[in-house]
């Protein structure tokens, strides 16, 4: 079975997967850290894949500790106009803790996009390359 990212699958709403129609957040596994999505103003981040694996959830990430890489998608607008530019990129970071609190605060301008993670003190803690916008 081939799993298409959410905002391709037909008839689904992207405002209503980023809304309260996607339920609750579940609550944290304390082996695991947790890794918030930044949703900076018109703009929606999406978890899609850990390590190569899609996520089950788009809205965050919880991953074991150690290494590992964090596949995000931007979408521009919050009506899910195919007109708004969708950026995919990627973050590495080899020092996730158990327990922790990241966010992941992603950033864009015009064609460019990228993101940066912050650990529970506020510290940056890894920056991405640039995404892939179109």
């Amino acid at each position: 079975m081939t799993l298409k990212p959410l905002f391709l699958v037909p008839g689904l709403s992207l405002v209503c997967l980023l809304s309260a129609c996607a339920g609750p957040m579940p609550k944290s596994d304390p082996s695991e850290a947790w890794i918030d999505l930044q949703q900076p103003g018109n703009t929606n981040v999406l978890a899609e894949k850990i390590d190569g694996q899609r996520v089950e959830d788009g809205r965050y990430f919880e991953v074991k500790p150690g290494v590992h890489r964090l596949d995000v998608t931007l979408i521009r607008g919050t009506d899910g106009n195919s007109a708004e530019p969708i950026c995919i990129g990627r973050l590495d970071y080899s020092h996730f803790q158990a327990g922790e609190r990241y966010q992941l605060n992603a950033s864009s301008a015009g064609l460019s996009a990228n993101a940066s993670l912050v650990d529970s003190h506020g510290k940056q803690v890894a920056q991405s390359d640039s995404f892939q916008c179109s």
